[in-house]
């Protein structure tokens, strides 16, 4: 069990002075200073919670346990190895970083883009930890931006979290081109704890949609969804995402039939590689279709109508929605 630091309860109180502060309390920024935020792909987030801990990247590639890897290679190249052996939080959602790796991007999509073509996390899943209880861990500590910068500083007392530039950190909108590196660096700030944290400060687990709820209550076991039901939830608000890229909303499953709805406001419309599996009977049935551009709602029949199947949809090799139907009615 790791201990709390000395300053612990200074730690909690300047959180709570924070959060009342005008322009934090009377914002989209009221409820960050509650939290610290993690975001990583939905396999990613099965196998976190599966383990119990959140892993440093060094530790999760030495055990094979990365599953999506949503960080870029230049950026990852020049990190050093001591921060690779961190377990790594955020101030705050909707940061740079997430902007460029959040959502199903075409592999025509990447390639036009001027920046990180290899960031990609298709479908994001946010941790959100209790901020006060875990900035109080003795061995936690905090940036006061990016830490794949040379120029990030680390620090760890109450006093310290007072001095950090929080208006940059938690800064939104619009951003002066004379103040955009220093905007980026600090909307950047992490907290990162040494190789693993556990999951005893928990409070929620975010989904971008329903139907993204859906896939992951369909991944866990029934022993994970029991004990993480009431902590599992979504929204349709860009609080947390920036939905810009392509995600399914919603899907309905019926007897021979599927009706999916994805992100109608997409910058990302394709083309993709669409494929859908399905299992009933024991059996496996695949349909797929090259060069599928988004369209909302799309429809498609089960060739085989059953009344038991379970889907799973993919663009472009990347997993979109997972469930499984069952009919409620009975024949007699």
């Amino acid at each position: 069990m790791r201990q709390l630091k000395p300053d612990a309860s200074e730690i909690k109180q300047f959180l709570d002075t924070l959060a009342e502060q005008d322009w934090v309390k009377r914002t989209e920024r009221r409820w960050w200073p509650m939290f610290v935020f993690h975001y990583t792909d939905i396999h990613n987030a099965i196998s976190i919670l599966q383990e119990g801990y959140l892993y440093s990247r060094k530790y999760a590639e030495e055990n094979e346990i990365l599953g999506v890897s949503s960080g870029s290679s230049s950026v990852l190249a020049g990190t050093s190895a001591s921060i690779k052996d961190k377990v790594r939080l955020y101030f705050r959602p909707k940061t740079p970083t997430q902007y460029y790796a959040e959502g199903i991007l075409s592999e025509k999509n990447l390639l036009t883009r001027p920046a990180y073509k290899d960031v990609h996390c298709p479908t994001p899943v946010f941790f959100l930890f209790d901020a006060s209880e875990i900035l109080a861990l003795v061995d936690c500590e905090f940036s006061d931006g990016n830490l794949a910068s040379s120029r990030a500083q680390t620090f760890s007392t109450a006093e310290d979290l007072k001095h950090l530039p929080w208006n940059e950190i938690y800064h939104t909108g619009h951003i002066n081109k004379h103040q955009r590196d220093s905007i980026v660096f600090h909307r950047n700030a992490e907290v990162v704890f040494p190789e693993k944290l556990n999951l005893n400060n928990l409070q929620y687990i975010y989904c971008r949609s329903g139907a993204e709820r859906e896939t992951l209550f369909h991944l866990l076991s029934p022993e994970l969804i029991n004990q993480y039901y009431n902590k599992i939830v979504s929204t349709t608000k860009n609080t947390l995402f920036f939905r810009e890229h392509t995600f399914i909303e919603t899907a309905r499953l019926d007897f021979g039939k599927v009706i999916l709805s994805f992100s109608p406001d997409t910058e990302s419309p394709g083309p993709f590689s669409l494929k859908v599996e399905y299992i009933f009977g024991g059996k496996q049935k695949v349909i797929e279709k090259e060069n599928f551009r988004i369209e909302s709602p799309y429809n498609f029949s089960i060739p085989a109508p059953t009344s038991n199947y379970a889907i799973q949809v993919f663009l472009d090799e990347h997993l979109v929605y997972a469930n499984e139907y069952q009919s409620s009615k009975v024949p007699f």
